[in-house]
């Protein structure tokens, strides 16, 4: 089972290595592609540890309302900062010894991560630099918001799950948006 596992995983790596390398591939064109490797970070995040605690942790589901909404270029935008926002809030490890999570898959989690915001950074270049937006301040407000309660809880394994729990949800919800943003490329693609 365990080396169905590994050779399962080592194709998933090959095939997003594949992917993320050919040239003739625009930055925008790995946006397509988000699913893979989301996945990826999903299953990472899932195998940290057991069930997540059920108490409700704030979540800006009405943001990601709004940013369905919002121009594909906005949603790479946000996708890329919420990424980033998600790697600094879970690259503490010094903060992380109350919790019984494998480091090694704390670092896989924070690589793949790493990389999609690399890639949808590269995306984002191809528009243009827009001023600080309301998206812009109020995710970075939750995401402080989860720092100062992670604090609060002086970064105890409970307030990590929660924090695990909450991460879960914000890339079920990116993945969602990547989703919509690339049934709406290929409409936009079939039009041209």
């Amino acid at each position: 089972m365990h080396a169905r596992m590994r050779q399962t995983k080592m194709w998933t790596y090959i095939c997003v290595i594949f992917l993320t390398l050919q040239s003739q591939c625009s930055a925008c064109e790995w946006f397509r592609r988000y699913r893979l490797v989301s996945d990826e970070s999903l299953t990472l995040l899932l195998r940290m540890g057991p069930d997540h605690p059920t108490q409700r942790v704030p979540f800006p589901g009405s943001l990601y309302k709004y940013m369905d909404n919002a121009k594909m270029e906005d949603q790479v935008r946000f996708l890329t900062l919420t990424l980033d926002l998600i790697i600094d809030l879970m690259d503490a490890k010094e903060q992380m010894r109350s919790v019984k999570w494998n480091p090694k898959t704390v670092d896989n989690f924070l690589n793949v991560l790493h990389r999609q915001s690399s890639d949808l950074k590269e995306c984002a270049a191809r528009y243009q630099k827009a001023s600080h937006t309301s998206y812009e301040r109020r995710i970075k407000r939750h995401f402080k918001v989860l720092k100062k309660m992670l604090k609060k809880k002086e970064y105890s394994a409970w307030a990590w799950e929660q924090i695990r729990r909450v991460v879960r949800s914000h890339l079920q919800r990116m993945d969602i948006m990547a989703s919509n943003a690339k049934t709406f490329l290929r409409l936009k693609h079939q039009t041209s």
